[in-house]
């Protein structure tokens, strides 16, 4: 199965985004922006996804979630992050930032992962803003350990 992991710098940035039942992206170069668009084509209604706080007091997976809607490619969000956010979509937050697994301890557990033996958290999860909505392929083993670790259902 897809899995879209979407970072954030701070972990308030993930608070207001899961109250919000909303997600976006960071602007970006055109070139970069278009390539999102691009690749957020591939996104469908009940897709999974997770977040990542790259903040380094946290630099941990949190907050799975499943997609609400598709990302909306021209429009920008201003009223729930400080900055202005764009692509919004919806999600439906299987969990709480309450609830962290640091992403190092995610990368050596997860079976998907354990087979490759990548240690790159950002190649692991594909975290640089030129791979946003590059989704990873995850069994259903991997999505179920995400949920135990994460979820709060």
């Amino acid at each position: 199965m897809k899995l879209f992991v979407f970072s954030s710098k701070n972990i308030t940035n993930i608070w207001a985004g899961v109250g919000a039942r909303m997600w976006a992206v960071s602007d970006a170069e055109e070139s970069v922006m278009k390539a999102r668009q691009t690749r957020a084509k591939c996104v469908e209604i009940g897709n999974l996804g997770l977040l990542y706080c790259s903040d380094p007091n946290y630099q941990a997976l949190t907050t799975p979630f499943i997609f609400t809607s598709k990302p909306k490619h021209s429009e920008e969000v201003t009223e729930i992050w400080p900055e202005t956010w764009q692509m919004p979509f919806g999600i439906f937050p299987l969990g709480s930032p309450r609830r962290t697994w640091p992403a190092r301890n995610a990368a050596q557990e997860l079976p998907f992962n354990k087979q490759r033996g990548e240690t790159n958290i950002s190649s692991v999860f594909k975290l640089p803003g030129t791979a946003v909505f590059s989704p990873i392929d995850v069994s259903d083993a991997d999505w179920s350990m995400i949920l135990s670790k994460l979820a709060e259902i």
